[in-house]
């Protein structure tokens, strides 16, 4: 009876698609778990719709106001099948029991949850728990409440939470678990299809022991997969098939349902040996009259740091904004820095916190204010537009001067989670990293301005190589892991001078050769750019611009970072602004030939200064800049100690903007001789796999 009981109440709530909108305010956080519900015949996945809330923000590299959503993980809506039952048989093996209240305000009941890490199978079909970002709040009268909070993740799979944290320096001998994205390209269906997504390669390496195969890499642990729906599909299947590439073998398949519409992710954690190099194909199936179909894998790995060649560092870094003017009547103002490129292979520990840090410089608010006494101040940080934490902040005097309350708000370190990374790479191609305070305002005018710049660094794994380095027979590094590598990066992003600039300069190397790469977004004055390094002695310089002629593979992948973290935050935000193309970067597909413009490497200091200024028949900077260098001596060890840029001041060309970047990095050792790899890999990790520069006969 109280099974009928609970089938009459959840039908009388039902939603279009035969689901149960239950909406769970303070509730634990699901991410990465799988969800199920008993129907009185199986166990059937529950989806999650995490509630935005919408905050006027303040995008600083645009300068302009947009409504963007926040997101707390524990405030959700879970999608509950109508045909639930109260009564279950018992639970799968290693599920927890999760109770949920359900109260629509007239009536009561209580759903038992089977929860898990890893999904259940139901024939050849896995099922999972689709989650997704809500684009605006679902009102439903259903309220839930888990009546026993769990008190111990699910016992069938480690836990990926944010409990712990980690340094900001990778240490050698670490045990850490990177995360990069895979990426494919979309794909039009319509009828009954099957087709598997082709692989994103502008190098064309799509045939690996069979056509369609990205290259994954070794030792990996699991993946979070999303789908992007345009369109509709119905009886939809998404099949991942695994293979061993060194023996060109099949190794398994997972099958999800394909979400009808929208856009969701999930976590799948196939067994695959971790020796071996694996590879994956992505298969849609289904019918649909016309749809788009997009697949997203972010891929995370377990990685032994034996060298620290192993390990590279990415620093970003914003403008100092200018004082931001927030109008009567909005109840909160967000100020959001990014769009920032999220460089594959973030560090993280098993606990889910990543080698990172994020310095949001101090603030200061000057809130009118017509009561008697000052109000505190409330300030929340979102890292990816989900909620980080958040402070209480008292004002700077008890009663208003001059309609005024004034507050200090101190300068804040966060660190980025593995979760936000790896959902931005779910749920787009590549991803970003964005970061937003948000202030309680209380309906009245405010002033926000800022201390200095907010400054974002982390840790990456360059390569999803085997964690060994270092050959025992040979006593040098395993040939793949002396191969052309992106090492450290540094992007400056913000307004300058009234002009939205996107800056991006990159350190590559191998064991015979360091390039200096710069791109930009059309600084007219640019004239000039100055590198600072301590460590590596180098000689014979060579300039390259863009160009429009000859193949190049490697550099037109920095264009499509950028764009990959445009795309990902225009996606989140739901903006259309035309003002994001502006900070886009020229995607150079072509090669480059010797510039007109002049390099000179000079020391100062005990440091290697090598300097790039514009040829004075340029009238336009060029999208890209490369500057390749032979090492000649000096040790390995090299600190990239600051990055410049020069303009142009009454026709003359100066130093102006300069940042300090001070990160460290390890060159490959000079010494290696063998050959380089010849069988390159598909464009894993967004051209920081090896593809080779060709700058040797370019010369």
């Amino acid at each position: 009876m109280l099974s009928r009981v609970l089938v009459l109440t959840l039908a009388a709530m039902l939603m279009a698609g035969g689901y149960v909108d239950v909406y769970v305010e303070d509730g634990p956080e699901v991410e990465g778990l799988h969800i199920y519900a008993w129907t009185g015949a199986e166990w059937r996945p529950v989806y999650v719709v995490y509630q935005p809330q919408h905050v006027d923000t303040y995008v600083v590299a645009t300068g302009e106001w947009i409504a963007a959503p926040y997101y707390n993980m524990s405030r959700y809506v879970l999608r509950i099948p109508r045909e639930t039952q109260r009564e279950s048989p018992a639970l799968p093996p290693g599920f927890e029991r999760w109770i949920l209240e359900v109260d629509n305000g007239t009536r009561r009941t209580v759903v038992t949850l089977a929860v898990g890490r890893e999904p259940l199978k139901l024939n050849n079909l896995t099922t999972v728990t689709w989650q997704t970002f809500g684009d605006k709040e679902i009102k439903t009268p259903n309220k839930g409440r888990m009546k026993t909070p769990p008190g111990r993740q699910p016992r069938n799979g480690a836990r990926g939470g944010e409990a712990g944290a980690a340094s900001y320096a990778v240490s050698t001998g670490a045990t850490i678990y990177p995360v990069g994205s895979l990426y494919f390209k979309p794909v039009a269906v319509a009828g009954t299809f099957s087709t598997y997504v082709p692989v994103d390669s502008p190098l064309g390496h799509r045939y690996i022991c069979v056509n369609e195969m990205h290259w994954v890499g070794f030792e990996v642990q699991n993946f979070t997969v999303g789908v992007k729906v345009d369109g509709y599909v119905t009886g939809g299947y998404l099949t991942l098939e695994f293979y061993n590439l060194d023996t060109c073998s099949f190794i398994t398949s997972v099958s999800l349902s394909l979400p009808s519409s929208g856009l969701y992710w999930t976590s799948v954690q196939p067994s695959l040996p971790a020796d071996a190099q694996i590879g994956v194909r992505a298969r849609v199936s289904g019918r649909a009259e016309a749809a788009s179909i997009n697949v997203y894998v972010a891929a995370r790995y377990k990685k032994t740091v034996n060298n620290l060649a192993q390990v590279a560092t990415s620093k970003a870094v914003s403008a100092v904004p200018p004082s931001i003017n927030s109008d009567f009547g909005r109840e909160k103002a967000a100020v959001l820095f990014g769009p920032y490129v999220a460089y594959d292979g973030m560090a993280a520990t098993s606990a889910g916190m990543t080698y990172s840090y994020i310095y949001v410089p101090p603030s200061t608010v000057k809130l009118q204010w017509s009561g008697s006494y000052c109000p505190s101040l409330f300030v929340e940080y979102y890292v990816n537009g989900v909620y980080y934490t958040s402070r209480l902040v008292g004002p700077s005097t008890p009663s208003p001067a001059g309609y005024y309350c004034y507050y200090d708000v101190p300068s804040t370190v966060l660190q980025i989670r593995a979760r936000e990374y790896a959902v931005s790479k779910a749920i787009s191609g590549g991803g970003g990293i964005a970061v937003a305070v948000v202030y309680t305002t209380l309906g009245t005018s405010a002033t926000i301005s800022y201390g200095g710049r907010l400054e974002i660094v982390y840790d990456r794994w360059i390569e999803p190589f085997h964690s060994q380095y270092i050959s025992p027979t040979t006593g040098a590094p395993y040939a793949h892991w002396s191969s052309m590598l992106l090492l450290n990066t540094f992007q400056a992003l913000g307004p300058v001078n009234n002009t939205r600039i996107n800056m991006v300069t990159e350190v590559r190397a191998s064991n015979n050769e360091i390039v200096l790469s710069l791109q930009h977004n059309g600084l007219n004055t640019l004239c000039g750019a100055e590198w600072r390094l301590t460590g590596p002695q180098v000689g014979g310089p060579v300039l390259y611009y863009g160009n429009e002629w000859v193949q190049e593979p490697w550099w037109a992948a920095l264009g499509k970072r950028v764009l990959d973290a445009v795309d990902w935050l225009s996606l989140v935000t739901g903006s259309k602004s035309p003002v994001w193309t502006s900070l886009l970067l020229k995607i150079i597909q072509n090669v480059f030939q010797t510039a007109s413009g002049q390099v000179f490497v000079s020391t100062s200091g005990g440091d290697v200064v090598v300097t790039w200024t514009r040829g004075w028949l340029e009238t336009t900077p060029p999208p890209a800049v490369v500057v390749s260098l032979r090492p000649t001596g000096g040790t390995t060890y090299t600190v990239w100690r600051t990055f410049a840029v020069a303009q142009f001041v009454l026709s003359e060309c100066y130093t102006g903007l300069g940042f300090g970047v001070n990160t460290n990095m390890y060159l490959p050792p000079r010494a290696y001789s063998g050959g380089l790899i010849t069988e390159a890999k598909i464009w894993t990790w967004r051209g920081q796999t090896y593809v080779g520069t060709g700058l040797e006969s370019a010369s």
